[in-house]
């Protein structure tokens, strides 16, 4: 049985470039589990649209403890 679940949304955005690499700063927002995958996606496509700094990635994590 799955009990304390929490979802997590990182959304990463390209802030630096040093010779090949990229460098990323992330929002990291605790979101319900329940949310679907439609609404965290339109939810995170929408907040990285107010930054001035192009998106990267989107990320869902979901965690939670497992009990007999």
């Amino acid at each position: 049985m799955r009990v304390n679940s929490t979802t997590n949304l990182r959304i990463a955005c390209e802030y630096s470039y040093d010779y090949d690499k990229v460098y990323w700063k992330y929002i990291i927002l605790k979101v319900n589990p329940d949310a679907t995958d439609e609404d965290l996606l339109f939810t995170a496509k929408t907040i990285a649209a107010l930054q001035t700094l192009p998106l990267h990635s989107i990320d869902r994590a979901d965690s939670c403890d497992l009990t007999a």
